[in-house]
């Protein structure tokens, strides 16, 4: 009896997952939304809904492997997770390149937000909203949502162990 090589679509539907699995598990587990932040692109006199920032700051959402559970519109019942890495230039959808105050640039935006690393971890979730959120570290994502940045924290059960210093 002679073995076959697997077909190359079915090593690509592996992979797939694999990538998947692995967005998914880098942040499984339960997050609170911290607070919320006008986005750096929102003037003085401000498009942002106090009610709504005040709606979502203080709720739970749960990164699972078949849904994500939380307030609208981050809930959602079939996630496609992938995990890429982005430029300073790609956060929030591009938003600190192309509302940001090109005097500063989106670099330096990024850096006063909270992103000291480059590129910056991103999760996709493919859901409707196309939610994007981004890793400051291990136990804080970030995401904009109608002129506000939210700061999501990983609860104290999942968050990474601290690093023992010299």
């Amino acid at each position: 009896m002679t073995e076959r090589a697997p077909p190359a679509s079915w090593l690509l539907v592996v992979a797939l997952l694999a990538t998947t699995a692995a967005a998914q598990d880098r942040y499984a587990g339960m997050w609170t939304i911290a607070r919320g932040d006008p986005a750096p692109w929102v003037g003085l006199d401000g498009a942002v809904d106090p009610a709504e920032v005040k709606r979502l700051v203080g709720r739970r959402v749960t990164f699972e492997a078949t849904r994500i559970r939380g307030p609208d519109p981050l809930a959602c019942s079939s996630p496609r997770y992938e995990l890429t890495d982005v430029p300073a230039e790609g956060l929030f959808q591009g938003g600190l390149a192309e509302y940001g105050d090109p005097a500063i640039g989106a670099d330096a935006l990024a850096t006063r937000v909270g992103f000291a690393k480059r590129p910056i971890a991103t999760l996709a979730t493919g859901c409707e909203g196309a939610i994007d959120f981004h890793a400051t570290g291990d136990d804080e994502l970030l995401f904009a949502l109608d002129n506000v940045i939210y700061r999501l924290h990983r609860d104290a059960a999942h968050a990474t162990p601290p690093r023992k210093t010299p």
